[in-house]
C-alpha cells in the first residue's frame, strides 16, 4: 500500500472509530506475537448491535479491504459470584489510560467445579483471589460469556510489566482452583497502540 494512500486510509479509520459515541474502541498490535493475527480491537458498548454496526462500517471503508475477522470473543460485565464487595483491580473500561500490555484469553471451568457446593467454591476462590491481591498494580477484568460465546469467561489483564504478570500467573497456577480448569487458551498478548499508530507498522 503506497504511503500517501495508506495514511489516508488510516485517517479514515481513526475518524470512524473516534466519531462513534456509542462504542469505545481500543487498539492493540500483535505483529510478530501471533502467526495468524496482526491487530486486536477491543470494543465496549451497551449492545452487540452497536458493535456489529461499527464493525460493518470498518469493513466497508478502504482500510477494511485489507482486514479480515479472524477471531472474536464476546462477553458481558457482571458482579463477582464470589465477592460481594467491588474488587479493587476489576477496573472500569472507560476514562482511564490504557497500560502498555493487554493479555486476553478465554476460560472454561470443568463440570466438576459446578458440582461443588457454593461454600466450597467460595473457599477455593478466596485463596485464588488472595494471590491476585498481591499484584494490585495489574488490572484485571473478567467478562462473562456463558451462553453467548464458546468459553464461559474472557479474562483480561493490563500491565506495564510482562514479568510481573508472568509471576502472577505462576503463583495462581499453584492454587487448588487450577484443578478445575478445562481450558484457558488461546492467549493473546497485545501491545497497546493509539488508533492512528496501529497500521503504520503493518
Amino acid at each position: 500500500m503506497a504511503s500517501i494512500k495508506k495514511n489516508a486510509y488510516i485517517k479514515e479509520f481513526v475518524q470512524l472509530v473516534e466519531s462513534n459515541k456509542k462504542v469505545v474502541v481500543y487498539a492493540y498490535s500483535l505483529v510478530g506475537l501471533k502467526s495468524d493475527y496482526d491487530i486486536l480491537l477491543w470494543f465496549h458498548a451497551s449492545s452487540i448491535e452497536e458493535i456489529q454496526l461499527l464493525v460493518s462500517q470498518i469493513l466497508a471503508i478502504k482500510m477494511g479491504e485489507y482486514l479480515s475477522l479472524s477471531h472474536t470473543l464476546l462477553g458481558m460485565t457482571r458482579g463477582s459470584q464470589y465477592n460481594s464487595k467491588p474488587v479493587a483491580n476489576n477496573e472500569e473500561l472507560d476514562g482511564i489510560l490504557r497500560l502498555p500490555y493487554l493479555i486476553v484469553y478465554p476460560f472454561t471451568k470443568t463440570k466438576e467445579w459446578y458440582l461443588l457446593s457454593k461454600e466450597k467454591r467460595m473457599e477455593l476462590m478466596r485463596g485464588h483471589m488472595k494471590v491476585g491481591f498481591q499484584y494490585k498494580h495489574i488490572r484485571q477484568l473478567l467478562l462473562y460469556s456463558f451462553g453467548i460465546d464458546d468459553p464461559e469467561f474472557i479474562v483480561s489483564y493490563e500491565t506495564d510489566s510482562l514479568s510481573d504478570f508472568q509471576s502472577l500467573v505462576m503463583a495462581m497456577r499453584e492454587t487448588e482452583v487450577r484443578l478445575y480448569t478445562q481450558n484457558d487458551t488461546p492467549i493473546f498478548t497485545c501491545v497497546y497502540k493509539p488508533a492512528d499508530q496501529l497500521f503504520k507498522e503493518i
